[in-house]
Parts: C-alpha cells; sequence; structure tokens
C-alpha cells in the first residue's frame, strides 16, 4: 500500500534522530550537498535546452554515465568536469558562508 509522505514530519524525525550524532550528522550534510549539486547540474542542463543524450554527444560521456552522475549513482571530478564543459560551465570552489 502507498502512503502519502509528510515532508515536515520526516524532516522533524530526520531532525530527532541526527541530533545527537556528529558523525550522521555530517553525513546527513554531505548527503544533502550531493543531492542539490546533482539538481543544479539537472537545472542547468534543461536551462541550455539540452537532453542527456545531447550531454552524451558533447561530453563523450555515454548517455548512462551521464544518467548515474544525474541520478546520484556514479559520477567522477573527471565525468564532472566533462559534463560541464559540454554545456560551457566549468567547476569551480567557494567558501561557505
Amino acid at each position: 500500500m502507498l502512503v502519502k509522505s509528510d515532508a515536515k514530519k520526516e524532516k522533524k524525525i530526520i531532525d530527532q534522530l541526527i541530533e545527537n550524532d556528529p558523525e550522521l550528522m555530517r553525513q546527513h550534510e554531505l548527503f544533502k550537498a550531493e543531492m542539490a549539486f546533482k539538481q543544479e547540474l539537472i537545472n542547468t542542463r534543461k536551462m541550455n535546452s539540452l537532453t542527456q543524450k545531447d550531454i552524451s554527444k558533447l561530453s563523450g560521456l555515454s548517455q548512462q554515465a551521464v544518467s548515474r552522475m544525474e541520478n546520484g549513482t556514479g559520477g567522477t571530478i573527471e565525468t564532472i568536469i566533462r559534463y560541464l564543459s559540454s554545456m560551457g560551465y566549468s567547476l569551480s570552489i567557494k567558501k561557505n558562508s
């Protein structure tokens, strides 16, 4: 049976779980940062009216590699750079504020 999720309730549960566990909190923050980055890749690709297949052709990566990277199951620094370069973007580092 499918149950509709409740984002507020789920966030509260996660917050309670990580509240007293610094390692779990660190892992959660890394997970959120990775998911935000992957979503930014997808949004940038779509903003440029490109498909995964287009990125594949432009970057030389397989379409499967592009899909795995966007779905969070793959992606080395090299593949991320190739993905970004194919759209005219580069990777940079900035300090958290």
